[in-house]
């Protein structure tokens, strides 16, 4: 099975290719480039059949023949030879515009792969690339190619290839740059957690989003690739066996055309160079308005926001489905201490269970959620503890063995659905992404209809299945994703903040959808959130997080009626409680520690209303609180608590 399967059943080339002519019509700056530039090609194609004689052909041509203003013979006037003028620029045009196109190919080529394996793969390889596109741009592109066209034979072959070679370093940057800024997007981190391997990602999410700029780029580099064309022939550096505009330039110089007054041995072949670079520039300029996506459909969904009751749900089994132990995480940083960002964290997901993680910005959730799939940026790395799903401890497999387990094992909902979805692929596209990549033997003809059910599943029609993300509005966005990672059948989903961003209903209508979606198919779900009254309704386990380390971790109703961490009972002060509505609430003053500038002792000592001496020298450990079932909390004041 390959992704052959998908693209049959994807929309026609012939309908893009018409969406973007009809975007381009309407681009006048563009058309006009187009024009211009398919009128010269059009005249260079069908030269035999244009011009009226043979290019630089001297026969019959007499000493009154030299220098012979225009006329209705003679369109342009003649030479210093004698020769059509009009002749030699409309075959004058194919040479320029065939070392314009071909050398403009070798430098997109070149540059745009350097530009993409230093920009995705960073490190060594960007380093070496980078600095010597630093060194090959500090040489002037123009007196390098004379010397370099001056040492070997000047022929047509040769132009193309040192233009071509030479001419790279800016695409290079420029692809580099739309390379780093599309690597960083949350589209390219879910691609990576449904498994796909680098070269999958950036030929089917990279390679599209920079490929616009390629484009543009190649359009601009082609009118580059002319001027220098025309200006080696000037200087006699041509083939001296075809007419160029440039080599008609030099003649027109070299063999006294200013001297006698025959202005039209220069006008015709600069007009040439200047018709072509012209239309190349408006050209380009248009594509690039064109090429740019604009956010222009959006469709809305209907429901109803009612907030489903799931912490009455409780899980039969005993045995953990998901269990990390001690885990710890930390940012390195050359030249710098590590930042601890999680530290010695524990917990367990049974099966059909919703554990709930809260906690303020910059806490840890998201760390601890990217290290359990192990997709870290490159900075994070886990120092220490263990992660068991499936009788395997994740954080000793490779990378191989981890892409098996994503996706098909555990899922994630990323923050931010328009970030995390790729802006140029459709959405059933990239849904099915996931099933080609972790079901092979899924028959072809059903991926369709696979990605129809999933999207049935969570209350998208079928008829959006080949619409695009900005063509979606923001909660059906977020459906989407939830459709993506349910479509191979995961028993571990985790949620990192999925409401982010939406209003209150569409909010209402996202946790009914995943507490449905949890009864129907038994899922064991990790819930990120700030929102302490989504907890309460939902959630059956709650892990309290401050500054990367564990506060408390217990059953929802004995942290909402019973938290034994300040950081807990703070937080739920800060929460409104319809039951009680003379409560007056407090805020927590300060903020989260930085990772670089932890305390010496617990972490929440400086914001902690009940703080004393040894918060600020020692950190607490995590004690057990009795009570029956688990409960722990990490805190001076329930040490020796009975």
């Amino acid at each position: 099975m390959t992704e052959l399967a998908l693209k049959k059943n994807a929309p026609p080339a012939s309908s893009y290719l018409l969406d973007f002519w009809r975007k381009l019509q309407k681009n006048r700056m563009g058309l006009v480039g187009l024009g211009m530039l398919l009128s010269i090609t059009l005249a260079a194609v069908f030269a035999p059949v244009i011009s009226p004689y043979e290019p630089s052909s001297t026969a019959d041509v007499g000493a009154g023949d030299i220098y012979q203003p225009p006329s209705a013979e003679h369109l342009f006037g003649t030479d210093d030879a004698g020769t059509d003028i009009f002749t030699n620029f409309i075959y004058g045009s194919r040479v320029s515009l065939t070392v314009g196109f071909f050398a403009a190919f070798i430098s997109i080529v070149v540059g745009g792969v350097l530009g993409i394996v230093a920009g995705f793969f960073g490190g060594r390889w960007e380093n070496f690339i980078m600095r010597f596109t630093d060194i090959m741009l500090v040489i002037p592109d123009l007196p390098l190619i004379v010397v370099v066209v001056a040492l070997t034979k000047p022929s047509l072959l040769n132009i193309i290839f040192v233009i071509g070679l030479l001419g790279w370093t800016t695409t290079a940057r420029v692809v580099r740059s739309q390379t780093l800024a599309v690597k960083s997007r949350k589209f390219v981190l879910r691609a990576r957690a449904i498994g796909a391997g680098r070269g999958h990602i950036i030929w089917r999410h990279v390679l599209p989003l920079v490929m616009p700029i390629l484009v543009v780029q190649a359009v601009l580099v082609v009118s580059l690739a002319v001027l220098n064309e025309s200006t080696l022939a000037f200087l006699g550096l041509s083939d001296p066996t075809t007419v160029s505009w440039g080599q008609m330039l030099n003649y027109a110089f070299g063999r006294g055309a200013m001297s006698t007054g025959a202005w039209w041995a220069l006008v015709a072949p600069g007009f040439g160079i200047v018709w072509v670079v012209l239309g190349l520039t408006l050209l380009g300029q248009g594509l690039e308005q064109v090429l740019n996506p604009r956010l222009d459909t959006h469709h809305l969904m209907p429901g109803r926001p009612n907030v489903g009751k799931e912490a009455e749900v409780q899980s039969g089994a005993t045995k953990p489905v998901l269990e990390v132990r001690n885990l710890s995480i930390d940012y390195v940083s050359q030249g710098k201490a590590p930042a601890h960002a999680i530290e010695n964290v524990s917990f367990s997901l049974k099966e059909g269970e919703l554990l709930g993680l809260v906690g303020e910005s910059g806490c840890g959730k998201t760390t601890l959620m990217l290290g359990l799939l192990r997709l870290l940026p490159q900075a994070g790395q886990i120092v220490n503890g263990s992660v068991f799903f499936g009788g395997k401890n994740l954080t000793m497999l490779t990378e191989e063995e981890m892409n098996a387990v994503r996706w098909s094992g555990i899922s994630i909902i990323f923050q931010g659905a328009m970030n995390a979805l790729n802006p140029v692929r459709t959405v059933g596209d990239q849904i099915g992404e996931a099933i080609i990549k972790h079901m092979p033997g899924y028959p072809k003809e059903k991926i369709q209809g696979r990605i129809t059910e999933l999207l049935d599943l969570v209350g998208i029609a079928a008829s959006h299945k080949d619409s695009f993300p900005h063509q979606y509005s923001g909660g059906m966005r977020q459906r989407a994703m939830i459709a993506m990672a349910l479509a191979c059948n995961p028993s571990v989903v985790v949620a990192d903040e999925p409401t982010t961003a939406l209003d209150v209903m569409v909010q209402a209508q996202i946790l009914e959808l995943l507490a449905e979606l949890r009864r129907k198919l038994g899922l064991a779900v990790i819930f990120v959130t700030h929102d302490l009254g989504v907890v309460a309704e939902m959630c059956d386990r709650v892990l309290v997080m401050y500054g990367g380390v564990t506060a408390e971790y217990a059953d929802v109703d004995t942290v909402y009626n019973d938290p034994r961490h300040p950081y807990t009972q703070e937080l739920l002060k800060a929460f409104p409680d319809l039951t009680k509505p003379k409560k007056k609430l407090s805020s927590i003053p300060g903020y989260p520690p930085r990772l670089d500038a932890l305390p010496p002792g617990c972490r929440f000592a400086p914001r902690c209303p009940a703080v004393f001496e040894r918060c600020r020298t020692e950190q607490p450990a995590i004690h057990a609180i009795p009570g029956g079932a688990e409960h722990v909390a990490s805190c001076h004041l329930v040490e020796g608590v009975k």
